[in-house]
């Protein structure tokens, strides 16, 4: 383990120095730092990490903007103070999640995590899990695979994804859901509503029928659904 080669990114000094000391701790010396995702972005271009430890708030770019920047990514564990971010770190499978502060133990269980994915044979064609999204309801985590997805309702401050198998009723925007769905397969038809090209099943009077739900079809965005439709 002692030859991993970590970089710490994060915009808080204090931070820093602490998963430093617990990497020391371990005899992990190959250590380098950044204060900002531009930077962290730059010491990627020229040296190779094996483990990012990458905090989410910071200036100019947060976290994830950094990794949507990165054509090739190292093992990521998210260090943040807010657990809203659990939700979209899941969905760019990171390593790890640790809420600030986390404890010396917290920190080594994340440890073994790494050790165990550096020293896995690569596999023959390794490949980016697709077709599947993470859903926070109710402070629990829940797994749903795109194909189930009917459309997604938007509620002021909430959002409701109705599937082949269930409601679900997430605290989430319906801008930010809509942007982490592929966009051949779904598509925004209305302020309030994003709905699966697959599951329309007729369009009446600027209306989606999907099963019994009629979802209204805003002027602004009638003409891109009739053109994907009729791909």
């Amino acid at each position: 383990m002692r030859d991993i080669r970590c970089l710490i990114v994060d915009d808080e000094p204090l931070a820093i120095d602490i998963v430093v000391n617990y990497l020391h701790s371990l005899d992990i010396r190959a250590i380098t730092t950044a204060n900002d995702a531009v930077e962290a972005f730059q010491q990627l271009r020229r040296n190779s990490v094996d483990l990012l430890f990458l905090d989410i708030q910071m200036p100019q770019l947060t976290g994830f903007d950094l990794l949507k920047s990165l054509p090739h990514r190292p093992l990521v564990v998210i260090t943040t103070a807010y657990r809203d971010y659990a939700v979209e770190g899941f969905e760019w499978a990171v390593l790890d999640f640790l809420v600030k502060p986390f404890s010396l133990a917290r920190f080594l269980q994340t440890m073994e995590k790494a050790a165990r994915a550096l020293q896995a044979p690569p596999a023959a064609a390794p490949q980016e899990e697709t077709g599947m999204i993470f859903l926070k309801t109710d402070r629990h985590l829940i797994r749903i695979p795109l194909e189930s997805i009917r459309y997604i309702e938007s509620l002021k401050d909430y959002i409701r994804v109705h599937t082949t198998t269930g409601d679900y009723l997430c605290h989430q925007s319906l801008t930010e859901i809509t942007a982490h769905l592929p966009a051949d397969k779904f598509i925004r038809v209305h302020r309030s509503f994003t709905l699966a090209l697959d599951k329309i099943d007729q369009i009446r009077h600027h209306c989606a029928h999907i099963g019994a739900a009629k979802i209204p079809i805003s002027r602004a965005h009638r003409q891109e659904l009739y053109r994907r439709l009729n791909k």
